[in-house]
């Protein structure tokens, strides 16, 4: 299985050859990991998602595991290891090491991507999401809201009566210009109430950030290496968008740094 984009899958292979590699051990120091005995392993396959209810791509590039490798297999490997090797030699995962992997010259790369029975798992609705994702702009797009309240199963007369009372508002009609200001309002207004329960939510949080309550040990990620530098995780300035599937009938709600 290929895992990301080449270039992505590029970054993954270098960062763990360069662990195994043992030259340099500043990274290994900034885990707060011994070296001796540990072993950076790349993530090969998708695991299940609690919350997504299916195998899917986890949080971790790359994780430390323990035990022991013979040194001829590690330069035979050129250093690189994966979880073939990982059951191979039998060696142990360690809780807490995963790593996500950025690549050093992206900076709008995909935080999280949120489907319909996704996202109303976490905001256990998806009434912002069909807000957020309501076309307010072109005329010509304005026919594709029953549409878009249709993927993201909300019904019409609610998303009215909700956003009318939420904002005092008078929302009449999605489908024609005469409401284009207030459908504009819906837009801006769900994606700053996304953003907040994004931020005062830990559960939330937890999980777009660190897959944490979604992937077990160690396909969390404990930790973020971007723009060439390792640092501990952590919940990072992010924009909200729709994706660029929304015209092709693909409905999800998108996090990239902002």
């Amino acid at each position: 299985m290929n895992k990301g984009t080449k270039e992505g899958t590029q970054q993954e292979i270098s960062f763990t050859r360069i662990l195994n590699q043992k030259n340099n051990l500043e990274l290994w120091r900034r885990l707060e990991v011994d070296p001796q005995g540990h072993y950076a392993i790349r993530v090969k396959y998708q695991k299940f998602g609690a919350i997504n209810g299916s195998k899917v791509l986890p949080k971790a590039d790359v994780f430390i595991a323990k035990g022991s490798v013979a040194t001829d297999y590690l330069k035979l490997k050129e250093y690189f290891l994966d979880e073939d090797d990982l059951e191979e030699f039998a060696l142990s995962p360690i809780s807490g090491s995963g790593i996500s992997i950025k690549r050093a010259d992206s900076t709008k790369y995909q935080i999280m991507k949120m489907s319909p029975p996704t996202f109303k798992k976490l905001f256990r609705s998806n009434m912002l999401a069909a807000g957020a994702s309501i076309y307010c702009n072109n005329e010509k797009d304005f026919s594709k809201n029953h549409k878009i309240l249709e993927a993201w199963g909300v019904v019409e007369n609610e998303f009215k009566a909700y956003f009318n009372e939420a904002l005092d508002i008078d929302l009449k009609d999605l489908t024609t210009n005469i409401d284009r200001t207030s459908l504009a309002k819906v837009k801006k207004w769900s994606n700053n109430e996304i953003a907040r329960i994004i931020n005062t939510d830990t559960r939330i949080s937890d999980f777009i950030f660190y897959g944490i309550g979604n992937f077990e040990e160690p396909y969390t990620a404990t930790w973020l290496f971007v723009h060439n530098v390792l640092v501990k995780n952590h919940i990072i300035p992010f924009n909200i968008t729709t994706g660029s599937g929304r015209s092709r009938g693909d409905y999800t709600i998108v996090l990239k740094p902002s």
